[in-house]
């Protein structure tokens, strides 16, 4: 994950968004469509982020049912895509905590006498390939965090105002979240951070 990505600037002017989500909270449905159409890319490119790829698509559109559901909440004159990406993040963790308790049963029951699971060799998958599964490991929080940080480009002052804690605390939590997924990403694969200390040095 590369540090101060930049976040994309909003795919619709303010105004048409406005009158969009205005014909929403009077019950006009289809004035979402355009609101789908303009950030479900993003939205899905965040949800790849904090739930792997494979299901970013439905974690996106649990987002946007959830969105229409809740549109009477929306503050007016608030724009719409931090809005959603709140509603988004909430979603993925529930989604993790589900898939979370779907996997401890599934490697309770590979342990089992007739029951056998596969690894994953150390070297046989890309960096990306890795950090997708140490993301997948890490805390909910954890991955939020540093999704927020090193996806969407937040600053430390933008963390703090959105998740409502001190600059200070941002600052130490991701320094600890940091280091709990360099532990899992050396567990996944040791030769990761030698690689990339070489390519430092």
């Amino acid at each position: 994950m590369a540090s101060g990505a930049v976040r994309m600037a909003s795919v619709m002017d303010g105004a048409s968004e406005q009158r969009y989500l205005e014909d929403c909270r009077h019950g006009r449905a289809v004035a979402f469509r355009p609101l789908v159409d303009a950030y479900f890319g993003q939205a899905v490119r965040l949800a790849g982020a904090l739930v792997g790829h494979r299901d970013a698509e439905d974690v996106a559109q649990e987002a946007f049912v959830a969105a229409y559901g809740a549109i009477a909440t929306h503050e007016p004159g608030r724009p719409f895509y931090p809005w959603l990406r709140g509603i988004l993040v909430n979603r993925a963790k529930v989604f993790i905590r589900s898939r979370n308790r779907t996997r401890a049963r599934v490697e309770a029951a590979a342990h089992r006498p007739g029951h056998w699971t596969a690894g994953t060799t150390p070297g046989d998958e890309s960096l990306e390939d890795t950090m997708h599964r140490a993301l997948a490991v890490v805390h909910s929080d954890d991955r939020v965090l540093l999704v927020l940080k090193h996806v969407e480009g937040y600053t430390y002052d933008e963390l703090s105002a959105h998740l409502g804690i001190p600059r200070g605390t941002v600052m130490s939590r991701l320094y600890r979240a940091r280091q709990r997924l360099k532990a899992i990403v050396e567990e996944l694969d040791p030769t990761v951070i030698r690689q990339q200390g070489r390519t430092q040095a």
